[in-house]
């Protein structure tokens, strides 16, 4: 992970939500992330609710727009690697490097 900007965001929410808020943390976090400003959040009362996404619910509704061409995934694409690349995108994408939103391994 580069730079700080997970816990320096996580500080801004704690610090910006009224005392007795809610924060809700969505995104990507990796395991080495660590830093939560829990006595912050505990002194104002805060309730937190973050988790991952439940895929298992919304990709075959989300299959059927992309088969129907409701909507175009390939829009939000921001790089296609082909499959001898694979080690060094995924290397690329997890350190945030600038330009890569979303990527996808074309076989």
């Amino acid at each position: 992970m580069t730079g700080d900007a997970p816990s320096q965001s996580l500080q801004w929410a704690v610090e910006a939500v009224a005392k007795a808020g809610s924060i809700g943390i969505v995104g990507v976090y990796p395991p080495q992330m660590t830093s939560f400003p829990i006595g912050a959040a505990m002194n104002k009362n805060l309730s937190v609710k973050m988790g991952n996404c439940n895929h298992r619910r919304y990709i075959p509704h989300l299959l059927d727009l992309v088969r129907t061409g409701a909507i175009d995934p390939s829009t939000v694409l921001t790089q296609v690697q082909d499959m001898p690349s694979v080690l060094q995108a995924y290397e690329t994408f997890d350190h945030r490097e600038s330009g890569w939103t979303k990527a996808v391994i074309a076989p």
